[in-house]
């Protein structure tokens, strides 16, 4: 079978050199509104529709093929990644609680990969412009 190589020309790619908006600062906008710190604290925990959430990703993407299990659309690229203290161990204790509460048998690596697919996937990198900030000593 013959391979098609696409030999034609490509669109230049078009490059924005308008101004850009400065950001302003929150607290900025703050003091000119006269707003008041109301002292209220948000608690990002997440109890029990976390790990339902998080079950049902899992369940709608774990294939087996009669070998090990693995997550539709995960490549097979296995980078190490080191974790903080005590995030291994929530890991292995989430691993269990699928594996007695909903027999669902998944790896550490798994929950792990799903984890951090959820919020990356809350991420726009495309629209925001990651610029490095200097620390002023």
């Amino acid at each position: 079978m013959k391979r098609f190589i696409d030999k034609g020309t490509t669109q230049k790619l078009i490059i924005d050199k308008g101004l850009k908006q400065k950001l302003i600062d929150p607290k900025l906008v703050a003091k000119a509104l006269g707003a008041e710190d109301a002292g209220v604290k948000i608690d990002a925990r997440q109890g029990p529709i976390a790990l339902f959430t998080l079950r049902q990703f899992i369940m709608d993407r774990l294939l087996s093929t009669g070998g090990r299990p693995k997550l539709k659309g995960t490549n097979e690229k296995r980078d190490k990644i080191s974790f903080f203290r005590g995030d291994r161990e929530k890991l292995k204790a989430i691993g269990e609680y699928y594996k007695e509460a909903e027999g669902i048998k998944v790896s550490l690596s798994q929950i792990a990969s799903a984890l951090i697919h959820a919020d990356l996937s809350k991420i726009d990198i495309p629209k925001r412009k990651l610029k490095a900030h200097s620390v002023s000593e």
